[in-house]
């Protein structure tokens, strides 16, 4: 076996059943930084994740964590780490991680960061083997007189959709997919800013297309069979983060949607694409609807 990375005991967190199901404690011990009077939240994240990993099958990974700091750590010999599993799907998983410090000499533990880590099962499926077009007929199959999808002649990207997570409850669903230009950008050969304009133009356009689906497939007894039920779906609000200018939207890219939040109508959408090939995010969509349905209640 190959020497520890020094990195490695720094991250790692070791099972603590005597204090609780699905709760770890850090392997080394944690020191404050010089002049700072606390410890490194840098330890705390990494080690939120660690912890949290450990109860997840092997072939999913974290790809997102959002967390908060409570209160200040001072130097301190053990981080309680519990990990509680809020679901388990076939391709996502949830954690919330609570790390506490014990508070003086009792058994009470004070909690001084919260983090909930979202996990994706590892994708073995490449575009190439889903059909051409699978993406468009999934969209026509829920397509009705009231809700009536964007449908330009010439077909601009090629939608193929790679998986779809549903659960019991509205925000629980995700789906995953492939996309790209159906040809290759005549301006990416030039290169320079027009090619970077011309592709996160083209990026925008593609992030709206089909984008309020997600919350009909999350929703289909509301909305009925073929979104029968839907009266008006209309854009409130859109906000796009570009994070690579030099994206190639002519490139396979992956996309995450899901939706988080639905009342009085009002739906919450959260969107995330990468580059395949290269593994990086480009850009992260956050869209706020209108769904009305006839004779209501509303979402």
């Amino acid at each position: 076996m190959a020497p520890r990375a020094p990195i490695e005991p720094y991250v790692a967190v070791t099972s603590a059943p005597a204090l609780g199901t699905d709760t770890y404690v850090n392997e080394r011990p944690l020191t404050e930084q010089d002049g700072r009077g606390s410890v490194f939240g840098g330890l705390l994240l990494a080690q939120a994740i660690s912890a949290a990993s450990a109860t997840t099958d092997p072939d999913f990974y974290a790809y997102t964590s959002t967390s908060s700091f409570i209160r200040p750590v001072v130097q301190t010999t053990q981080v309680r780490y519990h990990v509680e599993r809020v679901s388990d799907g076939r391709s996502y998983a949830t954690r919330i991680v609570h790390a506490s410090v014990a508070a003086g000499n009792t058994d009470d533990a004070a909690v001084v960061y919260v983090a909930t880590i979202s996990f994706q099962k590892r994708q073995g499926l490449a575009p190439e083997d889903i059909a051409a077009g699978s993406g468009r007929q999934q969209v026509e199959n829920h397509r009705t007189g009231s809700l009536q999808p964007f449908t330009p002649e010439d077909e601009p990207f090629d939608w193929r959709p790679a998986a779809m997570e549903l659960g019991d409850l509205p925000s629980d669903a995700r789906t995953m997919g492939f996309s790209r230009s159906t040809t290759p950008l005549s301006s990416s050969s030039a290169g320079g800013s027009s090619a970077t304009a011309t592709n996160l133009a083209a990026l925008a356009y593609m992030l709206d297309e089909m984008l309020l689906v997600v919350v009909i497939f999350a929703n289909p007894e509301a909305v009925g069979p073929e979104s029968r039920h839907v009266a008006l779906a209309v854009t409130l609000n859109h906000h796009l983060w570009f994070h690579d200018p030099g994206v190639r939207v002519d490139r396979w890219m992956m996309g995450e949607r899901r939706t988080s939040c639905g009342a009085d109508g009002r739906v919450l959408i959260q969107q995330k694409v990468w580059d395949h090939e290269t593994g990086r995010l480009v850009m992260t969509c956050a869209q706020e609807a209108l769904i009305r349905l006839k004779g209501g209640p509303n979402l």
